[in-house]
Parts: C-alpha cells; sequence; structure tokens
C-alpha cells in the first residue's frame, strides 16, 4: 500500500510541478475564445487562428469526413481556405473552391446541367452552412427571408457570370 501512495504523490507532484514549469501547454486550451462569447467579427487575428484550429477546423473535418471520407481523408486549412490561403491571411471566399453561378437562374440551370451539383448541393446547404452557422454565431441565409451578415454560399465561394 504504501508502494502505491509513494506512487500516486510522485504522479501528482510531478504534474503540479510540470504546470508550474510549463503553464502554456495548459493554458493553450483554456485561452480557446469565440462565439457566441466573442463575436467573429470582434476577434483578433490570434484568436480567430486559435478557434479555427480548435473549434471549426475539427469539426468541419467530421462533418465534410462523414459526406465523403474518401475525398477529404486530408482535411487542412487549405481544403477551405485554398492553397494561398495564408498569403491572403486566410480571407474568404477562397480562389480555390469552385466559383458558383451569380443569379438563381444561372445557379439552377447549372443543377440541371452538372451530375454533381444536386448532391453537393444538398451537402452544403443541410450540412456546411448550417455547422459553420453555428459555430460562427451567425444566422444561416434563408431566401425566404435574408438577413444581412447570415452564413451562405458566397462565405466560402466566388460568385461569378457563367453560361449554363
Amino acid at each position: 500500500m504504501g508502494h502505491l501512495r509513494k506512487y500516486f504523490l510522485g504522479i501528482v507532484s510531478g504534474t503540479t510541478l510540470a504546470l508550474l514549469l510549463f503553464p502554456s501547454s495548459l493554458s493553450a486550451r483554456a485561452k480557446v475564445v469565440g462565439p457566441p462569447e466573442v463575436a467573429w467579427k470582434d476577434m483578433n487575428a490570434k484568436q480567430k487562428r486559435v478557434y479555427m484550429k480548435e473549434a471549426v477546423q475539427p469539426k468541419m473535418k467530421e462533418v465534410f469526413q462523414a459526406f465523403d471520407g474518401k475525398r477529404f481523408a486530408k482535411f487542412t486549412c487549405e481544403t477551405c481556405h485554398g492553397k494561398d490561403g495564408s498569403d491572403r491571411k486566410y480571407k474568404m471566399p477562397s480562389n480555390d473552391i469552385h466559383p458558383l453561378p451569380n443569379t438563381p437562374e444561372t445557379f439552377q440551370a447549372m443543377m440541371k446541367k452538372e451530375p454533381t451539383w444536386p448532391k453537393f448541393t444538398e451537402f452544403m446547404s443541410k450540412k456546411v452552412v448550417p455547422a459553420m452557422g453555428t459555430l460562427l454565431d451567425v444566422p444561416v441565409f434563408n431566401p425566404a427571408k435574408p438577413v444581412e451578415g447570415a452564413f451562405s454560399c458566397e462565405k466560402c465561394h466566388k460568385l461569378e457570370t457563367m453560361t449554363p
């Protein structure tokens, strides 16, 4: 019994010493701030980077891999922000995400023309947009009731003139 007590006291003492000497190892997780406590628009660049790494990326990785584990097996910052994300300070929309038509009529025509669009549109509208709206604590776009600042397609995709 005495050996077990000494063993546990040693672990507790070692852990306490490590926390005193290296407090940043514990505080890195404790410093994650984000919505709803702090609005995304009010966060500084460091807070946004930590929130993206600790909250957004793990959740969205889960969402994308559940949709297509093979296609999204590697899910990193580049998946959404593009290869030049770092150079652009991770501003969205991304240069590498497929652009979308800038009119509802052209979008509907592309839905009929492009075989993968209905599947991706359903995934994006039912999984990605709501998850990001929740993570950023902003409303989700509703065409019947548009709200300024709502999370929608153009937050990630550039809108361009297209010919169906």
